[in-house]
């Protein structure tokens, strides 16, 4: 055999060698898939089974049924409830999902079924979902149960909340509490159709408030609060906007030579048409840059300017406003705001006071302390737009700083 016809051997071999190994390779890839998921589906019968067993025993029943979304709640012996259910070294997690129905009710959640009836039965829908998993979908099983005639007194009502992001969308994973005037309360967490239902509860008016760190409504409130009108053999149902929140650090641009103001804790404006009733609010804070943190991510974003009176918005004198700030969900953004440049004359070494008349959006007016003037009576400053009386001692001069000012206005106070 020639050394040629050696090599060629040799990398027929290396080839076929090759091509066997990533055979054999799939082959045991596919099969611990396999078995992952049938131990998935044997988890996902467990689940459900364990669950029908509460549902019709005599000493447990349905209201023993957790309702809404919970995770891994039947351990393996030996584990523990919440946490992963560990078979042959994969740990695998379990939500199961139960939620009423009304009678005849035809929506995918209950709190999409747009009337007040009363409860009927359960639907019970169990995940299964391992860290292999990948791209592929977790293994699901669903069912529906029906407890006997009369195990319910008709004199209880229910509570469906529905939680949706800033897109509209369902929020899953938010713990939704409703407190009773009593003091009694009673708390779900929502599922993926964004529903918490509390069922069967006594009538009257409950406190139902939703809760996620981080997480704010369109107030920028972190707990969103509504009340719930519970009647006898209804449904009651509501929703409510809740994300993550977002935040923008803004900073103040000014004319070289012409600083902030020494008191740095004038208001900034945020600007969206939702912000009712006027579409904007103004929002109160030290520093320079500084967060304004705890802010609804708007899809359209924030336009921002200095102040919190009427004419500091540049739009109120026919001005521009600056552009959008985008506010991305759980992100932080970056802004700039203008000040208008100012130049005032008067006593040397004197302390400059800058104050605003009350109108509709500061109906207290607004006050900052600019600066001292120099050994000369100089002080080159900033002010947000608008109508100002700066002040030295028991002097003061009116001056309108505007963003069309080409230059800055001169103010000399006697």
């Amino acid at each position: 055999m020639s050394l040629i016809e050696v090599v060629v051997a040799l990398g027929l071999f290396a080839v076929m060698s090759t091509a066997a190994l990533s055979v054999l390779g799939s082959a045991i890839t596919l099969t611990r898939d396999d078995k992952a998921r049938l131990e998935a589906v044997n988890l996902a019968s467990r689940e459900l089974e364990i669950t029908r067993d509460t549902f019709s025993a005599v000493t447990r029943g349905p209201n023993q049924v957790g309702t809404n979304a919970v995770r891994n709640p039947s351990p393996l012996p030996g584990g523990t409830v919440g946490a992963p259910l560990v078979v042959n070294g994969v740990p695998y997690t379990v939500v199961r999902t139960a939620q009423w129905a009304p009678v005849n009710g035809a929506a995918a959640s209950t709190c999409d079924e747009g009337t007040t009836t009363e409860l009927a039965y359960l639907r019970v829908k169990v995940q299964v979902s391992w860290p292999e998993l990948g791209d592929r979908r977790p293994v699901t099983m669903d069912t529906v149960m029906t407890p006997p005639k009369g195990t319910y007194s008709a004199l209880a009502g229910h509570i469906g909340l529905k939680v949706i992001d800033s897109a509209g969308q369902p929020r899953s994973g938010v713990q939704v509490t409703a407190r009773a005037a009593s003091g009694n309360t009673e708390t779900g967490t929502t599922g993926d159709d964004g529903c918490a239902l509390l069922a069967f509860l006594n009538p009257g008016s409950y406190a139902v408030t939703v809760s996620t760190p981080g997480f704010v409504n369109p107030k920028g409130d972190p707990t969103g609060t509504i009340t719930a009108q519970v009647q006898a053999g209804q449904l009651w149902r509501g929703t409510v906007e809740y994300d993550l929140a977002s935040a923008i650090t803004v900073s103040f641009a000014t004319l070289p030579g012409y600083p902030v103001p020494a008191d740095t804790g004038m208001s900034v404006t945020l600007g969206n048409s939702a912000l009712l009733p006027v579409g904007s609010r103004a929002v109160t804070g030290t520093g320079d840059p500084r967060t304004i943190a705890h802010l609804w991510p708007y899809p359209s974003g924030y336009q921002l300017w200095a102040g919190s009176c009427q004419d500091a918005d540049p739009q109120f004198t026919d001005g521009q406003r600056d552009l959008p700030v985008s506010t991305p969900r759980g992100d932080t953004a970056t802004a700039q705001v203008a000040l208008g440049a100012i130049e005032v004359h008067g006593a040397a070494s004197q302390a400059v006071v800058a104050k605003h008349d009350p109108d509709g959006l500061c109906p207290s007016g607004e006050t900052l302390q600019l600066g001292t003037t120099g050994a000369g009576g100089l002080l080159q400053t900033s002010l947000p737009y608008g109508d100002w009386n700066v002040w030295i001692g028991a002097d003061t001069t009116n001056v309108v700083v505007s963003q069309d000012d080409a230059t800055p206005p001169v103010v000399t106070v006697p």
